[in-house]
């Protein structure tokens, strides 16, 4: 089954409005896998704590420029100066209070606000990459487990059905040998053969018990099952294009943003040494004495300071540097990302080649098993056929079907790397970071309706 990246998307919906609702049920519940999907959209916590940093990086942005934009405050001052002496008047006790409004503005004469806004955008898209390749990696690991959970299931049903036929063998056994037509030594091989038989079965049994848990554990603790359905063998549905991979790849996005984000910086700490412009504003709205304080009571005073800075110990010049190596290691990563890309895609794709000749190989072979096994159960059956040889079809048998199911997961698990490599379970982030805001909402409500026809009309595209 493939889990569309619009699917995931919508289901991301479901996360952002169940963060202010009550607990999960912890039902045990039968379910499809899309099902178990919105499950962990709505209730897994690692990404309710994600959507939580998304929205905190969004206050970083706006916290982080808040030196750009007008500072206004407003002091109240009073003090007591004792045997205070004014001109020829003698010494006396003097009262001083005033109060006043003050505003100050740093301007922008050497272009270093946009750059640094830009760059702190630019750390909030890559919150946003972050935390869709958190998405992606976890989905797939969820759609991995849940395939394995469905093998299991079919393991546990063969090893089941195995330990039935072995039953029913020395069933066989045990009447020939009550008509003294074969030695004790075959009673001890039927025994032994069931009692292994229930071994594996205990061991199917806890190897999918343990799936479940895991499934449990990132659905939030709900008790989940796939539901029981005919097991049917995956179709290569999956278009492995490289470029589209990287344009996808939410840890290849964050790269590439980071390596913006890294020029910008660059850019910004050159300008260490440029001149700053700081205008300020004054009013004294109360002074007592009236000329206690500057501006004197009722008045108000203006302010430019030009500071231009002539050494700074050097820090411009080493901080540059640093940008620059910062720069060359994000270029570094990023080329990384795109070999590690390539590399992943391959390897997906071999692998599913390799389950896919192996599933048809298994078939067939199951398929010979399965009539050599008859044949030498009915030869046994019938007294003409030796006990060894049954022993050794259904050992085969065995064999055979496991690693046909094998096969069939190997190659589930294979589509599943393909789309991971590929970014397609991460949802569709285009549009600005203001956009973003809208769908993830701003911390104090957690998406409005808006942001909610959005996403339902992206999904529908």
């Amino acid at each position: 089954m493939h889990i569309h990246k619009r699917n995931i998307f919508y289901g991301l919906t479901i996360l952002l409005l169940a963060i202010s609702l009550a607990a999960p049920s912890f039902a045990s519940v039968s379910m499809t896998l899309q099902e178990y999907v919105n499950e962990i959209l709505l209730n897994n916590y690692s990404l309710r704590a994600g959507i939580k940093n998304v929205e905190a990086s969004y206050y970083s942005v706006l916290a982080a420029v808040g030196y750009q934009r007008p500072n206004i405050n407003a002091s109240l001052t009073g003090s007591y100066v004792t045997k205070q002496t004014a001109g020829a008047a003698s010494e006396t006790n003097v009262v001083v209070g005033n109060l006043g409004v003050r505003l100050t503005q740093r301007i922008d004469i050497n272009g270093s606000y946009k750059l640094d806004e830009k760059q702190n955008i630019l750390g909030y898209e890559v919150s946003r990459a972050n935390f869709d390749n958190t998405i992606n990696t976890l989905i797939a690991g969820a759609e991995e487990m849940w395939w394995s959970a469905v093998l299991a299931r079919e393991n546990m049903k063969l090893q089941r059905e195995i330990l039935l036929q072995r039953s029913e063998n020395h069933r066989v056994t045990m009447e020939k040998y009550n008509q003294e037509l074969v030695p004790k030594l075959d009673i001890v091989r039927s025994e032994a053969q069931v009692v292994e038989a229930e071994t594996l079965v205990k061991n199917a049994e806890t190897a999918y018990l343990n799936l479940l848990a895991e499934l449990s554990l990132l659905a939030g603790g709900l008790d989940v099952e796939p539901r029981d359905e005919e097991l049917k063998v995956p179709e290569f549905d999956v278009n492995l294009d490289f470029e589209e991979a990287l344009e996808l790849r939410p840890d290849v996005r964050a790269a590439r943003l980071n390596l913006e984000r890294a020029k910008l910086v660059k850019k910004l700490t050159a300008k260490g040494l440029s001149p700053t412009l700081d205008f300020g504003f004054q009013f004294t709205g109360w002074a007592d004495p009236e000329t206690s304080t500057t501006p004197n009571n009722r008045q108000a005073g203006a302010s430019l300071t030009l500071t231009i800075p002539i050494s700074d110990g050097k820090q411009t010049k080493y901080r540059v540097l640093n940008a620059d190596r910062l720069i060359q290691a994000s270029e570094a990563s990023l080329q990384a990302l795109h070999e590690s890309t390539r590399r992943d895609i391959t390897v997906a794709m071999n692998n599913w080649r390799n389950a896919s000749a192996a599933e048809k190989d298994k078939q067939r072979q199951v398929e010979r098993s399965e009539e050599e096994l008859r044949i030498t159960e009915l030869m046994y059956s019938e007294g003409m056929g030796a006990q060894i040889d049954l022993i050794n079809a259904q050992t085969a048998y065995q064999a055979v079907r496991t690693e046909y199911l094998d096969a069939v997961k190997n190659m589930y698990v294979a589509l599943v790397a393909m789309r991971k490599a590929i970014g397609d379970y991460a949802p569709d982030e285009s549009g600005t970071w203001r956009d973003a805001v809208k769908l993830y909402g701003k911390g104090n409500d957690v998406l409005g309706e808006p942001g909610l026809k959005k996403l339902r009309t992206n999904a529908k595209k």
